[in-house]
């Protein structure tokens, strides 16, 4: 039997159904006697229905057939009104049921240029391209990304001012870098976290000091690369202070733990505890080149200008090291 005779049995089945319905007796009787003819016409268009549909959609056959079924006689009349303007429609507009392929397209071809334009915007330029509204948007990304691309803790506030521009593109690729950096560390602080757990449980004394030590300095790169602010930053400083504590245990001589030590404390304008734990790094085998610009720090802080100056005189200058050399004739002066 063809499609067309089917379809034509399923209106006219659907139709004496309908007709029946207004014309018998009661309503058992006409129940009794609509049912059989609706699900005869259901059946019929749900075969004509699955004779046309395209060939990879009537596999697998029965549960095609079972489902058009359904949809037909569980929604009467416009159930098959549906599968009959759906089937109508996919013979005239093919494209609606064809089945969906991806095209292949040419690869395309990357050059270095776009990376050189980046790395030569950076630092002071960078910030200036940054800063000014009035630059073409495609710089001011373009400079954004370069910033990004460093890394270095001094991009943080930068970013973070950022997140009040006019620019929609540049305060979202603002923010996207922020959250990058924030989810990266928060990443590690879990990780490591997980690690001191197990350290802990099976009395791991000499590596839960040092995942500890891993720990604060996360911490810490939360607040020097200036991703936490406000109570998270003063959360972030305790947590430093506790596992650098941790880390260093009982070892006095730890000089790297105490310098970080010092470090927090100077973040949070805790002189004192600041100073004597710069003087337990000095007196540690700790280079004292690297405790001297956080002394310096601590002096001018304190207001004692003249040891900020011989603190920068001692530190000395690199070869080659303008940026030191004029800072030192800055204070010296």
């Amino acid at each position: 039997m063809s499609s067309v005779k089917l379809w034509i049995g399923a209106v006219g089945a659907e139709s004496a159904g309908l007709a029946w319905l207004l014309l018998a007796p009661t309503a058992p009787v006409a129940l009794a006697g609509y049912l059989p003819l609706h699900a005869l016409a259901s059946a019929a268009a749900a075969v004509a229905a699955g004779r046309l549909l395209p060939r990879p959609y009537r596999q697998p056959r029965r549960w095609v057939w079972a489902s058009l079924f359904g949809f037909n006689f569980f929604v009467p009349v416009i159930g098959l009104a549906a599968t009959l303007i759906g089937v109508a429609g996919g013979h005239l507009l093919p494209l609606l049921l064809a089945p969906r392929v991806f095209g292949e397209v040419p690869r395309p071809q990357f050059t270095a240029a776009g990376d050189e334009g980046v790395a030569r915007r950076r630092g002071t330029a960078a910030r200036a391209q940054l800063m000014n509204p009035q630059a073409p948007q495609a710089s001011r990304v373009e400079a954004l990304l370069a910033v990004g691309a460093a890394g270095t803790p001094a991009t943080g506030g930068l970013l973070r001012e950022l997140l009040a521009d006019a620019n929609d593109e540049v305060r979202l690729l603002a923010y996207g870098l922020l959250d990058r950096r924030e989810k990266e560390i928060s990443a590690a602080l879990a990780r490591n976290r997980r690690l001191l757990a197990l350290a802990e449980e099976i009395d791991d004394r000499a590596d839960a000091r040092e995942i500890c030590g891993r720990i604060a300095q996360l911490y810490w790169e939360l607040v020097y690369q200036d991703l936490a602010s406000g109570d998270t930053a003063r959360y972030a400083l305790e947590q430093t202070l506790v596992f650098a504590e941790r880390a260093r245990g009982d070892d006095a001589g730890d000089g790297a733990r105490w310098l970080l030590i010092a470090r927090a404390h100077l973040r949070r304008r805790d002189l004192a505890a600041a100073e004597h734990a710069l003087r337990q790094a000095a007196a540690c085998r700790l280079p004292r080149r690297s405790v001297l610009p956080y002394l310096a720090e601590l002096r001018f802080a304190q207001r004692r200008y003249d040891e900020v100056r011989r603190s920068l005189l001692e530190l000395g200058g690199r070869p080659g090291s303008e940026t030191l050399a004029a800072m030192q004739q800055y204070w010296v002066a």
